[in-house]
């Protein structure tokens, strides 16, 4: 009886969490107000649930991570989940790249389900790096390298070559930023054609977009410079996009087949079946 109360405590939290993420609004005591050259960034926890949250010139917050303290590989969200698609087209990762570290949940994942992985993550946002330390445990340590840097010129200078490179990097929207903060150099064709030069010969890039008005154009820069894109619809205000160099399609049926293999394989806290169904 007693766990079952943990239980329905712990999904009352979530379901209120998730509320609060659609309406762009946090919840929970403060624990950390802090203004970066880059953002305005609230640490809040409710139970064992912490987030990291932006906040908008309006007020508005925006969740960018929410961690569960006493699961810390346990993705949350669900566009979270929908990133590690990845494994549908790249099932064995030697090296990969997430641009744009928040409060780390993807790193957690790896170091718990795909230890030998070597994750690099940059962040543009020195404060974030600090925070992501402090309040979500992430940090520089065995095959994790926490880089503080510009990505753009990361990439200019960058010798290492990816399995997968994670396109998550927000910041507060300014004439540098569409309207949902994502930096305008990191959007253009020849940026993401450029990204070919930091894969390996099979690599693929991961991209995730907030929903806004200008979406369609989005989509269409990168179906403009990748030959194949495929879509992941999240119950959040999210698209996932992941991008092949393939010449085929991978068809439904594979990535079920895929999908199956993936959970034997993970046992994850959600189901890569789940994650084959949002493909839009």
């Amino acid at each position: 009886m007693k766990n079952i109360t943990i239980v329905l405590l712990f999904l009352s939290a979530l379901t209120c969490w998730q509320r609060a993420d659609a309406a762009g609004q946090g919840t929970g005591a403060i624990e950390a107000d802090v203004k970066s050259e880059y953002s305005h960034i609230l640490i809040r926890r409710q139970g064992s649930m912490r987030s990291m949250n932006f906040v908008r010139d309006n007020g508005v917050e925006q969740i960018q991570t929410l961690w569960n303290m006493k699961r810390p590989h346990e993705l949350v969200t669900h566009y979270s989940r929908l990133m590690f698609a990845s494994y549908f087209f790249m099932p064995e990762q030697k090296r990969i790249l997430i641009v744009g570290l928040g409060g780390g949940a993807m790193v957690h994942f790896y170091e718990h389900y795909d230890p030998e992985v070597k994750v690099d993550a940059v962040e543009i946002d020195e404060k974030v790096v600090q925070l992501a330390e402090k309040y979500f445990n992430v940090r520089t340590q065995k095959n994790t390298n926490i880089i503080t840097e510009d990505a753009f010129k990361y990439f200019k200078s960058n010798k290492t070559r990816y399995d997968v490179i994670y396109m998550d990097a927000f910041l507060k929207p300014s004439e540098k930023t569409d309207t949902t903060g994502q930096p305008l150099q990191l959007k253009t064709v020849d940026f993401y054609k450029g990204l070919r030069e930091q894969l390996t010969p099979d690599g693929i890039v991961v991209i995730n977009l907030n929903i806004h008005p200008g979406i369609n154009d989005d989509l269409a820069t990168i179906r403009s410079a990748y030959p194949q894109v495929y879509t992941f619809r999240a119950t959040s205000p999210n698209t996932i996009i992941v991008c092949t160099w393939d010449k085929a399609r991978v068809t439904a049926a594979t990535l079920h087949e895929k999908a199956k293999e993936l959970d034997r394989r993970f046992k994850a806290t959600f189901t890569f079946q789940s994650v084959g169904k949002a493909r839009g």
